[in-house]
C-alpha cells in the first residue's frame, strides 16, 4: 500500500451538500415518531406499548455479561488514564471472553449479540472505564466489523471476521485537517494503482481511533 505526500483539496460545501441529499433516506418501512411529530403530528401510538429488550436473559449473554464484569473489577481505570494506555493483558483477556466480536455472527467465531444485548454492555463498559468503552465501542461500530457485516462480501466476511472475533482490533480514521465530523467533505482518497497490485492513499488525517493498537 502506498502513500502519497500531495494533499488533496477538500470538497466544496457544494459538493459535501450534494453527498449529503444523496446518503438521505427515500423511504420508510414504518413512520418515526420523530418524523411524525416534525410533520406535526403526536402519534403515541408509535411510543406504547414500549417495546421490551430481546435476548438480554439469554444464558449465554448472562455468562458473558457476567465474565466481564468480573474482568473490569480486576481493571484500574485511574491507572489507565494516568499512563494513557490499556495494559495488553487487558486486551488479551477481553479478546479472550469474545468482547470483540460481540457484533459478529456466531458462525464467523462472535457472540452474535442482539442490539439490546451490546447496549447493555455498553452501559456496563461506560460505569467502569471509559477507555475500554472507547476501544470496544469503536471497534465493534466504527471500525471494520459493522461495515462488513453490512455491505462486505461472503468472501471478505470468511477472510476478516474470524479474525477480528478473536481480538485483531480494527481501527477507524476520519478527521483531516479541514474535516471533522462530516464524512461529506472528505479529501482523502484511494485508487487502484495502474498494475492492480496496490492501492495508492492520498491524504493526510489528523488521528486514528485504535490506531495505535490496530
Amino acid at each position: 500500500m502506498n502513500h502519497q505526500s500531495s494533499h488533496p483539496q477538500p470538497a466544496s460545501p457544494e459538493e459535501s451538500r450534494r453527498v449529503a441529499e444523496a446518503a438521505r433516506e427515500t423511504s420508510w418501512n414504518k413512520p418515526g415518531f420523530l418524523r411524525e411529530l416534525f410533520l406535526g403530528r403526536l402519534r403515541m401510538d408509535l411510543l406504547f406499548p414500549f417495546p421490551e429488550p430481546k435476548g438480554i436473559d439469554r444464558p449465554e449473554f448472562q455468562a458473558f455479561y457476567t465474565q466481564l464484569e468480573a474482568l473490569l473489577r480486576e481493571v484500574d481505570a485511574d491507572e489507565i488514564d494516568r499512563k494513557g494506555k490499556i495494559p495488553r493483558d487487558v486486551i488479551r483477556k477481553l479478546a479472550a471472553l469474545g468482547a470483540f466480536g460481540m457484533k459478529i455472527e456466531r458462525k464467523y467465531g462472535g457472540l452474535g449479540l442482539t442490539q439490546s444485548e451490546y447496549n447493555q454492555v455498553m452501559k456496563l463498559l461506560g460505569s467502569r472505564d471509559g477507555n475500554i468503552t472507547a476501544l470496544l465501542s469503536a471497534h465493534q461500530s466504527i471500525g471494520v466489523p459493522q461495515p462488513l457485516a453490512l455491505f462486505g462480501s461472503d468472501a471478505q466476511k470468511e477472510k476478516y471476521l474470524p479474525r477480528i472475533a478473536k481480538g485483531a482490533v480494527s481501527a477507524f480514521a476520519l478527521t483531516e485537517p479541514e474535516v471533522g465530523s462530516d464524512p461529506a467533505k472528505l479529501a482523502a482518497t484511494v485508487s487502484e494503482s495502474e498494475d492492480g497490485e496496490a492501492f495508492i492513499l492520498n491524504g493526510e488525517k489528523l488521528w486514528c481511533t485504535n490506531g495505535t493498537i490496530a
